[in-house]
């Protein structure tokens, strides 16, 4: 419970601050919540493979920019251009998570794809004509506010290790015994 408040508390104040240095630098990070919050998730998630998750996660990113680059190139203005479009995107999110053989778990690469879906749908549905102007401009704000939270939570995660973490480690180790057949 300690590592939740902790966490929450942290996140809410960076996620605050975020607003104020944005402004001060002018940096567009008007509404760090979901970068914040995503960067806050993917830190403090349980289990291990932290990096690949990190990995995993900028992957889904880097798709996502990719796909509406595709769709804004190449496929026609319609459901049916979009849902191709996800087929593809979403099919090598997969792809990649499995040929990571597990050190990318598709839950994170997923992630960053729909993070950054969340962040640039608004802006691509406005003007999709401006997708060389818009997507990196809005790439860079998300990263900044989801490296915000990440480090922030990864902070909190490594002076407030997981309950369950701490309580195996703890424990002494027992040999189970399957059954013979």
């Amino acid at each position: 419970m300690k590592r939740t408040l902790i966490g929450g508390v942290t996140l809410a104040l960076v996620a605050a601050a975020a607003v104020y240095i944005g402004d001060a630098l002018n940096l567009g990070l008007s509404n760090p919540l979901l970068g914040v919050g995503v960067g806050g998730a993917l830190a403090l998630a349980p289990g291990d493979r932290k990096l690949g998750r990190l990995a995993g996660f900028l992957v889904g990113v880097i798709l996502a920019v990719l796909g509406y680059g595709l769709n804004a190139q190449f496929m026609p203005a319609s459901s049916g251009g979009v849902a191709v479009t996800a087929i593809i995107t979403l099919g090598l999110a997969t792809a990649a998570a499995a040929l990571s053989f597990g050190r990318m778990p598709l839950w994170s690469v997923l992630l960053g794809v729909g993070a950054f879906v969340g962040a640039y749908e608004y802006t691509y549905n406005d003007k999709p004509y401006d997708f060389l102007t818009s997507a990196p401009a809005t790439l860079g704000a998300f990263l900044v506010t989801f490296g915000i939270g990440y480090l922030a939570a990864a902070l909190v995660d490594w002076l407030f290790p997981e309950e369950e973490a701490q309580a195996e480690a703890s424990e002494p180790e027992t040999v189970s015994v399957g059954s013979e057949g």
